[in-house]
């Protein structure tokens, strides 16, 4: 009785070690399926009396907006580095910018307010229409343009395309789809809760005005340097947030941003009109929650006045540090990759740099492998690749997207003999166009030298390539056994490379 009692003991254990590892194998292929996940930082400037502007200007109104649109964009992209431009809607301009640790979130967020600052001076002062003739005095002159600005963040998947079965099985807050229509337009679309909030919360800022959400108020709020930005105007219900509880009004405010424009620094109570409470409601409100006498939605006053203690009470009340934590675990996992999610200038011109690293005689090739999810040439080893613009040079863009790519500092070898200097090409090539056989995308390959020190164990998997490696000259003779999935003509361009890089 005693054996047959532990024999069916031993297969029952049996069976729950088969079960577990059933399941933690299916969790490893879930977890491969699963997209990758991003803390996304979404802001948008919105232009303030954009209606009546064009109301009384029944001429110059287009080129007026067209440019402050066009100066916008240009001052964000070259303050917040990775920033892009995902939309315009209507008269309100929205970026995003991939989140890779928590002191480029503050910076960003206040450079934001800074830019804010500075456009709105240069519109007030006229600065903003100097670029314009005479014709355009009296809109100088008019004087009511401004701006208003939102962020918020949010966890986001990239799903690519939202039609794959296994992608609706998988448990997302946010995605990012990219798809094109039949026509072949390409459509760019951020989906999800957080997202939605963000348009909410849009609601609530005014002139010179920067309203951000809850999440991002609280990782700003851990950051004592900051915490005094933070201003909470009132407590609103949202439409579908929170299931239609209140949610905070958060206004962030730097008084130094000012000084660059202002000479001096100005509070938030300061950079009130004097009449701020007959014109604004939110401003109203705002006095209107710091006096004991009047009647309040929310009784304790701490949680006006004491943005850490209102912040940390709404966590706990709400349900949300699981969610907080989240996002600061992704922060804190993000590995370099700037990859675009956003790129409409694109032309069809590939241009591939072979990378080398030289000391004294010794000469190495920096290779990478493609992930098996690329649409082309899936899991094969390559050197990378760029691709044209219209408005920067082509080794400008080479130096721009190895650097996102793969962290590292290149200069292209360039043609020193003429007066437009590009780099030398070495070979050209061409390959099928997003599965197109009538179409082919034609492409470049060039040289580029690596500057100052590359660890490639130091590289984290993106969503363009897996693992890198170094090719020395002897190598060369066992290629085909070190790299078996190559891309087309890899040994030919590593053989011609190296005699140019000796020859250089």
């Amino acid at each position: 009785m005693v054996d047959n009692s532990e024999n069916k003991l031993e297969s029952i254990i049996n069976e729950i070690d088969k079960y577990s590892q059933d399941i933690n194998k299916e969790k490893e292929q879930n977890s491969e399926k699963a997209p990758r996940k991003d803390v996304v930082l979404f802001f948008s400037f919105d232009v303030v009396n954009s209606t009546l502007y064009k109301t009384i200007n029944y001429y110059g109104w287009a080129q007026v907006l067209n440019l402050l649109f066009k100066k916008l964009r240009k001052e964000v992209c070259d303050e917040i580095k990775g920033s892009e431009m995902w939309r315009v809607l209507g008269d309100e301009a929205i970026f995003v910018l991939k989140i890779r640790d928590e002191e480029s979130l503050l910076k960003s967020v206040n450079k934001i307010f800074e830019i804010m600052v500075n456009m709105i001076f240069k519109i007030k002062k006229g600065e903003f229409f100097d670029s314009f003739n005479n014709n355009f005095n009296l809109m100088k002159l008019q004087n009511i343009l401004s701006l208003k600005t939102t962020a918020w963040i949010a966890s986001v998947s990239d799903i690519g395309d939202i039609s794959d079965s296994d992608i609706l099985e998988q448990d997302l807050d946010n995605i990012f789809e990219h798809y094109k229509t039949n026509d072949g337009c390409e459509i760019f679309e951020f989906l999800g809760n957080d997202i939605d909030t963000g348009f909410r919360i849009a609601k609530y800022t005014e002139d010179g005005r920067f309203v951000i959400s809850y999440e991002l108020a609280y990782l700003i709020s851990q950051k004592t340097d900051n915490l005094s930005y933070l201003n909470i105007i009132t407590y609103k219900k949202l439409k579908g947030v929170w299931k239609d509880k209140l949610y905070p009004i958060i206004w962030y405010h730097d008084p130094k941003a000012y000084v660059e424009a202002y000479k001096k620094e100005i509070d938030l109570e300061g950079s009130f009109t004097f009449d701020a409470c007959d014109e604004s409601d939110l401003i109203k409100e705002y006095y209107d929650n710091r006096d004991d006498k009047k009647e309040r939605v929310i009784r304790d006053n701490k949680m006006y006045k004491d943005a850490y203690f209102a912040l940390n009470k709404i966590l706990i009340d709400r349900g949300l540090s699981e969610k907080v934590e989240g996002l600061r675990k992704l922060i804190k996992d993000a590995s370099f990759d700037q990859t675009r999610y956003i790129d409409m200038e694109l032309l069809q011109l590939h241009c591939v740099a072979v990378c080398f690293k030289r000391n004294g005689d010794q000469i190495k090739i920096l290779v990478a492998k493609r992930l098996e999810t690329r649409e082309k040439c899936r899991g094969l080893w390559e050197f990378g690749c760029a691709k044209a613009v219209l408005d920067k040079s082509i080794a400008q863009r080479i130096k721009d997207e190895y650097k996102q790519d793969f962290n590292i500092d290149i200069e292209p070898v360039l043609d020193e003999s003429r007066i437009i200097k590009e780099p030398v090409p070495i070979a050209l090539y061409q390959l099928e166009h997003s599965g197109d056989n009538n179409k082919k995308d034609k492409g470049i390959i060039t040289l580029a030298e690596i500057k100052g020190e590359f660890d490639i164990n130091r590289f984290n998997s993106t969503t363009k390539h897996k693992e890198l490696a170094w090719i020395e000259e002897e190598d060369i003779s066992d290629l085909e056994n070190k790299f078996e999935n190559c891309v087309p003509d890899f040994k030919v361009t590593i053989e011609k490379a190296f005699k140019l890089i000796r020859d250089l």
